[in-house]
Formats: C-alpha cells, structure tokens, sequence
C-alpha cells in the first residue's frame, strides 16, 4: 500500500512522450503541406493543360458513369436495384412479357433525368443499343498514346455547353436537311465520345459530314458503314464490344468506333491532314481534297459554336488562289529593275547581244523610245 502510494510517473517516460507528439505533430504538417502543394499544382496543371484534363475526365468518367448508373439512373429508368434471392431472380425471368420494357422503347429524357444523371442519357437508340449498358471505348483508346496525338487533334475547349451544342445541331440541321433532334443526340455523343477517346467533338462531326452527311444507313461500294463509314469487315473486332458487325449501322456505336480509328490514324499520320488520308485509304500524299474538305468544315463548325454568322449553302471544298509567276518589267532608269506579277506568263530572259551601241547613240534616243521592248516570249 505504501509502494503504491509512493509510486510517481517516471519524468523519462513523459519526455519521451512530449519528444514523439512533437515529432509526430511536426510529421503531419509536412505531410499535409506537400499533399496541398501537390493538389495545387495537379489543379494548376489540368486548368492550363486541356490535354491532361481532357486524359483525366475520359479516365475518370467511366468511374463516374457506372456510379451514376448503379444509383440514381436505375431508379429513374425504373429498375429496381439488383436483387439477391435466388426466387426472387426467377420470377423476373418467368414475368410476362408486357411487363418488361422493350429496348427502343424509351424515346427522350426530360431535363429532370439529365440533370440527376450528370447529362448521361437513358433513351434506347433505335437499333436496341442502351446508352446505360453501351460499353466504354476509353480503355481501348488508352492504348494509343495521348502523346502521339498532335494537340490540334485533341481541342476539348468546345461544345462544353448546351448554348454550343444547340448552335451546331441548329447549323446542322439546316446545312444537310436532316430533323434537328436526333441531330442534337449526334452532336452530344459526339461530344461525350470526343471526352472518352481524347479527340475533338467538331472532328468527329466534320468527318460525319463529309463521310456520309450525317445519314446513319449509308453504305459505300466498298463496305464502309455508317455516320463516320466504318469498314465493318476490318474492324470487326472494335465491333464485338457493341455485338458484332451489324451494330457499324448504329449510330452510338459507329461514332465510338470511328473515333478509335480516328485516333489511330491520326497518331500514325503524325497531324490531322496526314491521319485524316490515312483515314481515307488514301496511300499516296493525294488525298483527292478529303482532307482540306474535312478541316474546312471544322472550321465552320468551329465559327458556328463560337456565334458567328456562316451561311449554310457554303461549298465543302475551299477555294484555293491561283499561281502566280514573277515576270521582270522595264524602268524608268536603266541599271535598276523591278518585278510584276502576271498570270500566265513565262519569266524574262535577258537577252544576249554582241555588239553594243554607241553611248551617244544611246543617250539620243533615250528620250524617243522605251528602253526595254516586250520579248517574242510574252506575246505582246
């Protein structure tokens, strides 16, 4: 009892308590400074480098889609969560048919269910592929290299609002002659497939444009397929993600693939002239215009998002300046000459001669008669 009454707290044992706190008081403020410094400088970098934000949202939006899809946007579409009981399972399998809801049946969304959903759509296209169960092409387009795809290729500074997106689909609409809603569908898949892929939504649509003037069922002699015209039979593989070749006629799916294939010429080409004669089959420098006709709508679409006024009648190809050649002229003094230019005309040779004139006879006619006279060459 006296032991225990004369026990006193040992002064080491709190000193080194005190020594531990601070040490560790003083660990976690370093530590917390360099994960602050660390999360400036990353917010810094993805506002003033829109290729890593770009990489950044199609790496984490799949994340964020199945979060999406597995909570609010199952019970907005009215599918209940998962269930778990094995009875339970087989009732809905032997449910009656009409309660089941058939794909392609859901036509629009209200802008209740976009804004719970972050703007994912729930509508089932028209061909049975659901925008909820639609796989992601992202991890595909990891495997071609962001650093391999010149940054003009990659422009996600467009398109980032509705206000954009209405004018293009607007300018759309009334430039090719197609319904101006399932245009706005396009124009926003192409936006969200842009984000995915890491390409730029006013490429894809310029090359929808140019490829089959935004007509889902077209179809070449050759067997290419869809909006973007697709081979089917070359890359079937990409198709079997969405269920096989037939799906090259869906439009979700072909802008998905079309955008992987985009991506991989581009990144051999080395510029987006040089991916977009690649994307042509093009195998000589000659494109046949496909690529000046392509960049010259991009830059319309481009004017058309930003506001600008552009006539929907203007030609797809652009016009090119003709050649000019440089042709020397006369002076008014003799040891001094300047250049015109002509269309046309071959370039002045000077001419040879072997015996000169006498300088008095030279400074006589001066005044009387022109120094140069037009060669036989110019025709004059």
């Amino acid at each position: 009892m006296n032991a225990w009454l004369s026990w006193r707290p040992d002064t080491r044992i709190a000193q080194r308590l005190r020594v531990a706190v601070r040490r560790g008081t003083r660990m976690s403020h370093y530590l917390f400074s360099v994960v602050g410094c660390a999360a400036v400088l990353t917010a810094l970098a993805l506002w003033l480098l829109p290729s890593w934000r770009g990489t950044f949202a199609a790496k984490i939006m799949p994340i964020v889609s199945a979060a999406v899809q597995a909570g609010p946007a199952r019970l907005l579409a009215g599918q209940p969560l998962p269930p778990f009981s094995v009875n339970h399972r087989k009732e809905e399998e032997v449910r009656a048919p009409s309660d089941v809801q058939v794909l392609g049946s859901a036509a629009t969304d209200d802008s209740s269910t976009r804004e719970l959903t972050g703007g994912i759509s729930l509508a089932v296209s028209p061909n049975g592929l659901d925008p909820r169960t639609l796989p992601s092409v992202g991890t595909l387009a990891s495997a071609i290299p962001s650093q391999r795809v010149v940054a003009d290729a990659r422009d996600d500074r467009v398109l980032v609002s509705s206000r954009e997106q209405n004018l293009v689909a607007s300018f759309i609409a009334r430039r090719y002659r197609v319904a101006q809603e399932p245009v706005s569908e396009l124009v926003r898949a192409a936006f969200d497939t842009g984000r995915e892929v890491g390409l730029d939504p006013l490429l894809l649509l310029s090359v929808m444009a140019i490829e089959s003037g935004f007509n889902p069922y077209a179809e070449s002699g050759v067997g290419a397929q869809g909006l973007m015209q697709v081979m089917s039979k070359v890359h079937s593989d990409k198709f079997q993600y969405f269920g096989g070749s037939h799906a090259a006629l869906d439009p979700l799916a072909n802008i998905k693939v079309g955008a992987l294939v985009l991506k991989d010429c581009i990144a051999r080409g080395g510029s987006v002239a040089g991916g977009l004669r690649y994307y042509v089959g093009s195998t000589s420098q000659d494109d046949g215009g496909y690529g000046a006709k392509v960049l010259a709508e991009r830059t319309r679409l481009r004017d058309v998002a930003r506001g600008r006024n552009v006539p929907i009648n203007a030609p797809q190809t652009p016009a090119q300046p003709a050649p000019k050649q440089v042709l020397a002229s006369a002076a008014t003094d003799s040891n001094k000459r300047v250049h015109a230019t002509l269309d046309g005309a071959k370039p002045i040779t000077p001419p040879k001669s072997g015996i000169s004139a006498p300088h008095d006879q030279d400074d006589a006619d001066t005044d009387s008669q022109p120094k140069h006279v037009a060669s036989a060459d110019l025709g004059a």
